[in-house]
């Protein structure tokens, strides 16, 4: 559990048995931001449920991930409205705060917190946040309306370019090698093949 000295509320969650029909109640700690303000360590928290950011991530996804940097910011050269930034708290909502590893924003940040979606977010597979990354935040991406979810996979040198269709739902673009964004009406066309 976070250490906070915070006593964590409960919320009462409800698991169907698929082979018996019956459903289950499973009691779960629940926190807000205001309590996770008071963590200690490097935390997220979606919906109320904590996930630990330690141990710090591997060289090999620091460097993937400043290697993005450089490429996304070169690319990003021409387009005033736009910035690419590394680790920042998005608040979501009073129960959810995330820190995407790369966020591009194309609106003007105050404060100390991301308050609003981001244009496009990056993260970098790592084995400890794979399934987090690829099913809990890609659906919170999803819902939140972010344009872009770039998903980077170290294991076999591979990115995934998922963007929202006029049904806001995610779609798996074919070309990544040579894929132009659209960021606010900046087009930009980072070179990936470089980051490995």
């Amino acid at each position: 559990m976070p250490s906070s000295g915070l006593e964590p509320k409960f919320s009462i969650r409800t698991i169907y048995l698929c082979s018996m029909g019956d459903a289950l109640k499973q009691y779960q700690a629940y926190y807000t931001v205001s309590e996770w303000e008071h963590w200690q360590d490097a935390w997220e928290l979606i919906d109320g449920v904590p996930y630990c950011m330690s141990p710090a991530p591997s060289f090999r996804h620091q460097r993937i991930n400043t290697k993005i940097l450089i490429q996304v910011e070169k690319a990003l050269n021409s387009c005033k409205k736009c910035q690419v930034i590394m680790p920042i708290d998005w608040q979501i909502s009073e129960d959810t705060v995330v820190q995407p590893d790369i966020s591009v924003i194309c609106k003007e940040v105050t404060g100390k917190r991301l308050l609003e979606p981001p244009t496009a977010i990056f993260e970098i597979l790592s084995s400890s946040t794979v399934k987090k990354d690829r099913t809990i935040k890609f659906d919170l991406f999803q819902e939140q309306g972010v344009k872009y979810y770039i998903i980077v996979n170290p294991e076999d040198d591979s990115i995934e370019i998922y963007m929202l269709d006029s049904y806001v739902k995610y779609q798996r673009q074919t070309e990544t090698q040579n894929f132009i964004f659209n960021f606010d009406g900046c087009e930009v066309q980072p070179d990936f093949s470089s980051i490995w």
